[in-house]
């Protein structure tokens, strides 16, 4: 998913020295009243210079878990507000929201805040350090609906792209895209969870849902990166070479079985496919049995070609021919031309170029 890089201001007031006075924000009450729950979120720690810590590292120390402080109460309120969120589009292709967050919302991410203050104290006298962090509800949550909008849209022109890529026959590539706009969706939930913890308003998420099912849908139908019409048949060329009578379809079965392992449909219907291979195999006798050792073999060759039906053009030729690889022995001219056939090297070599095309 693409990130967007969001900085975290810390806007650190100047520290209050002893004789300086004591900030008004260090007593509880006044907190309370100077900074409503309803308007504000607010963190406060403390720190020693007990165990060798040197001031900086007890104002540092402050620093960071009033923050903590902070970011916890925003976790806290997560949990508590939000009960479902899980998209999901079932096989009847209605969208669902099932599953419960609650103990599973805050493993999300760090949470990401714009416009925090910081302001932090020492107190010479108890060897204390001090520090209160704080951030107006509505400005996070103007910046967390931002950042939603901006998701929404890159998730929105990602799937646009996938859909043109589609549409030209390139399934596999639209199928990436599609993946990649539903990584940015569930990325957003991140964003609507904190939403939720500081703002009073409700999200409304329907383009968001809308854009879920869409992806979903898209990536059922995109779950075969094609399907292919096969046209496969054996051609004789008379006398020797010809190790078998008519057509043993063995060939086209173990190319079937190969594009199926590789997410691609093979389909007997020629103007539903998004591809049509074809395969015209013979054979070749390479022994004939006589001699010293007596060893009957044969090679199996194809010539292939492999058209898309999308853009009306042939995009790969092939040919494998007394090929080294596809060779075997046996007992009859069937049995060793079966065996040819049957060799991983040749189905690996046809694949190879069959799918670099389609995919």
């Amino acid at each position: 998913m693409k990130r967007i890089a969001v900085s975290i201001f810390f806007a650190t007031i100047s520290l209050v020295l002893a004789g300086q006075g004591k900030p008004n924000w260090l007593d509880e009450e006044f907190r309370k009243m100077k900074y409503p729950e309803n308007v504000f979120i607010t963190g406060f720690a403390r720190s020693d210079l007990n165990d060798g810590k040197t001031l900086d590292d007890a104002i540092q120390q402050a620093k960071t878990e009033a923050q903590a402080d902070l970011s916890r109460k925003i976790r806290v309120q997560i949990t508590s507000r939000i009960t479902t969120e899980t998209t999901a589009v079932s096989a009847d292709g209605q969208y669902r929201e099932t599953e419960s967050l609650t103990g599973s919302t805050t493993a999300e991410s760090d949470i990401e805040l714009v416009g925090l203050n910081t302001e932090s104290y020492y107190d010479p006298a108890r060897r204390m350090a001090y520090a209160f962090a704080v951030v107006k509800r509505d400005e996070v949550a103007g910046f967390y609906r931002r950042m939603i909008h901006q998701e929404l849209n890159e998730a929105e022109n990602i799937l646009s792209i996938a859909k043109e890529i589609a549409a030209a026959g390139k399934r596999m590539n639209a199928r990436s895209k599609a993946v990649e706009a539903k990584i940015i969706l569930n990325g957003v939930r991140s964003y609507r969870y904190w939403l939720a913890a500081v703002d009073s308003q409700p999200y409304e998420g329907e383009r968001e849902k809308s854009l879920q099912r869409t992806v979903e849908q898209l990536l059922t139908d995109l779950k075969q990166i094609a399907s292919v019409y096969l046209d496969c048949r054996y051609e004789n060329s008379g006398g020797k070479d010809d190790a078998f009578g008519s057509d043993p379809g063995i060939l086209r079965d173990i190319i079937a079985q190969a594009l199926s392992e590789n997410d691609c449909s093979v389909t007997e219907n020629r103007g539903e496919a998004d591809y049509e291979l074809t395969l015209v195999t013979s054979t070749t006798q390479r022994s004939d049995g006589t001699g010293q050792y007596g060893v009957l073999s044969y090679y199996a060759n194809v010539n292939g070609s492999l058209f898309n039906r999308a853009t009306g053009q042939k995009v790969v030729d092939f040919a494998i021919f007394n090929n080294p690889a596809a060779y075997a022995t046996g007992r009859s001219p069937e049995d060793a031309a079966t065996k040819a056939f049957k060799q991983p090297e040749l189905k690996e070599k046809i694949m190879e170029m069959v799918l670099s095309k389609i995919q």
